[in-house]
């Protein structure tokens, strides 16, 4: 069980390096400046941007007076966000490549904002209540968590997830939104304070928003969760 544990990291690890980080590095800023305008960041937080990839979340926010970190396990990808970094000058952040679980294991209660953008629709539930649990802990009493994916009621998410149409290898568990909050209810957070929304698209797609308003068909034109939770 322990080898195939293993074995699963590396197979992780490879879909998210190489090529993958190229590709990464090729996606506009848009969408995550979008979702920062979401969040209520002061300039004395700590944020911890876990699944950080190429660091995203901190070329949206720039220059801060507070800290950020952000952790991934593809050094591939903290190598990219470094670079980044460097030639932008910016101070007060720090990039790791650790397993989340673990990283949180050493950092308990030491963050006022956690993130997880366009992650938890890469790992499957076992692992996520893992990682969610642990997130939880890292964060401080008072802190927040935003969680930003694809929602599965969507009708492409549907589409993909009956075999219509390819779906990305490295999404293997694409969740509702009731499924994302059971989930992180189970983690630890208190259901009263799981906030929900659920958001458009960043593509073409987007212009069907409109229609997710429509009483009992408009749940398969919601295109993103947007989640905001509190211990």
């Amino acid at each position: 069980m322990v080898e195939l544990a293993m074995a699963t990291k590396r197979d992780s690890v490879a879909l998210h390096s190489g090529d993958y980080v190229e590709k990464y590095n090729r996606k506009p800023l848009n969408r995550v400046k979008r979702l920062v305008k979401m969040m209520q960041i002061g300039r004395d937080d700590r944020v911890a941007d876990f699944a950080c990839g190429n660091g995203m979340l901190l070329q949206a926010i720039g220059s801060r007076e507070g800290h950020y970190v952000g952790v991934d396990f593809s050094m591939d990808f903290i190598d990219s966000a470094n670079i980044w970094a460097t030639k932008a000058g910016l101070q007060n952040y720090e990039f790791v490549c650790a397993d989340i679980i673990e990283f949180c294991a050493r950092n308990p209660g030491q963050f006022d904002i956690g993130t997880t953008l366009d992650f938890s629709e890469h790992i499957d539930d076992e692992l996520a209540l893992q990682i969610y649990s642990a997130i939880r802990k890292s964060i401080k009493p008072d802190g927040v968590l935003y969680v930003h994916t694809p929602n599965l009621d969507f009708f492409l998410e549907l589409a993909k997830d009956s075999g219509l149409i390819s779906q990305f290898p490295e999404h293997i568990a694409v969740r509702s939104g009731l499924d994302m909050v059971k989930l992180l209810e189970k983690a630890g957070f208190s259901r009263t304070r799981i906030k929900l929304r659920y958001i458009a698209h960043y593509n073409i797609l987007k212009w069907l928003h409109p229609l997710s308003y429509i009483p009992v068909i408009g749940k398969f034109f919601q295109a993103r969760l947007w989640i905001e939770a509190r211990a």
